[in-house]
């Protein structure tokens, strides 16, 4: 019988190994413990394989445990990849909203100089003196309102583009949060798991 115990202990895990061995020795010291109080003789034969049975439950069900574990496990080390992956597009989605909100800024807080830019090479194109004066001043002026139109077209693009990465950052952080509590519930049932081997 020793040598079929130590034939199954060689195709298992190191951890399962373990709690086999702590289990056949446990029954193997009262075994002997009570060969030595009690004759052979008078033990009746029922209890022998009742205490083996007893013996085989605990060890399957100890086997079932660390299955188990070792599966839940792998389940935790997946969330967790996924959820540091979810984080990364949360991060990247909220780096570029943060960036076309502070570009929409810069744009608005330019447009009132721009506009008076405009304003006061409209004057000088009415004081010109010459025509090659004036013909400067209009180039100028356009240049200014070609820049102008340029800037509201790009902020219209990035209220858009706001709007967009804020739909899709909403709905990376309710995954994010779905994975979260995913993980919460998988490091509870594991911690539950934990203490029933305890």
């Amino acid at each position: 019988m020793i040598n079929t115990v130590i034939r199954y202990f060689e195709n298992t895990s190191a951890i399962v190994r373990f709690f086999y061995l702590a289990v056949f020795y446990l029954a193997l010291t009262s075994s002997m413990s009570a060969q030595t109080t009690t004759p052979r003789a008078e033990v009746p034969q029922n209890d022998d394989k009742q205490l083996l049975q007893t013996i085989l439950s605990e060890v399957r069900q100890l086997r079932s445990a660390v299955n188990k574990a070792q599966t839940n496990t792998s389940r935790l080390q997946i969330a967790i990849e996924r959820l540091r992956r979810q984080q990364e597009q949360v991060d990247r989605l909220a780096a570029q909203l943060q960036e076309a909100q502070n570009e929409a800024q810069m744009i608005k807080s330019s447009k009132p100089e721009m506009e008076e830019q405009v304003k006061e090479v409209e004057n000088q194109i009415q004081q010109a003196k010459d025509e090659q004066q004036r013909l400067e001043m209009q180039a100028a002026h356009k240049e200014i309102k070609n820049g102008l139109t340029q800037h509201a077209e790009r902020e219209s693009q990035l209220e858009d583009l706001q709007t967009k990465i804020t739909a899709q950052l909403q709905a990376e952080r309710s995954r994010l949060e779905e994975m979260n509590n995913l993980l919460d519930s998988l490091q509870r049932e594991m911690e539950s798991q934990q203490s029933g081997l305890n």
